[in-house]
């Protein structure tokens, strides 16, 4: 019988290397392996252009207590998740190390210049959050929300073609298993993030309509 794995992933202080490293602009959801590459998995929280004339646009990076599936070394699925405390943490040390100028496409190697976090903020408030007024609904408090000023011509024109729809954030963390409890639908999972025909939104309604009922 397969065992649900569900991960808690935190900010180490005493771990210098590891952490929130970029925020990177993306089109789809990203199902890596081991290092983390994380973005919204609910089509709500794909990014909006807020001033187009300005260039600016703005969505969620991390959102609290979200089950995400991962896949190990081996392709076999485990969950992840972050709680309210570790946003928060996440958001201090990605301003505190000087973060917020340089960003990447698609979580590629080189890095992207011209693109600046000009806002971010933690939900305290979700029905009185500015989230609401920019139309993002169902926002959970604790998530993190950043904007970003996008200079760079290659990637405004990207966001203005919707090559590129949302954030996603990248690094490597520190892990708590919090739970290992007897399952069969691992195994089903793992179908579906394989199944090369679903398109991302098609297979994430999937995965958490397995999740709800764990």
């Amino acid at each position: 019988m397969e065992k649900k794995i569900l991960i808690e992933l935190y900010i180490d202080e005493e771990d210098k290397e590891n952490g929130l490293d970029i925020i990177s602009f993306v089109s789809a959801p990203a199902i890596e392996k081991d290092f983390m590459h994380f973005n919204s998995e609910v089509d709500n929280f794909k990014f909006k252009s807020t001033d187009e004339e300005k260039r600016i646009v703005t969505g969620a990076c991390m959102i609290p207590n979200q089950e995400i599936v991962r896949l190990d070394a081996e392709g076999k699925p485990y969950f992840v998740f972050f709680t309210k405390e570790t946003i928060l943490k996440a958001q201090e040390v990605f301003a505190k190390y000087g973060k917020t100028k340089t960003t990447n496409l698609e979580h590629e190697d080189s890095t992207l210049q011209g693109a600046t976090v000009v806002e971010s903020w933690i939900v305290k408030d979700p029905s009185n959050d500015k989230s609401n007024a920019l139309g993002f609904s169902n926002v959970p408090a604790g998530s993190w929300f950043v904007s970003y000023k996008v200079d760079n011509e290659e990637l405004w024109e990207k966001v203005k073609k919707g090559e590129v729809n949302g954030f996603s954030i990248e690094g490597v963390f520190s892990k708590n298993i919090v739970k290992m409890s007897e399952e069969k639908t691992l195994e089903i999972i793992e179908k579906i993030v394989k199944n090369n025909d679903l398109t991302n939104l098609e297979m994430y309604d999937k995965i958490n309509s397995i999740i709800s009922e764990l």
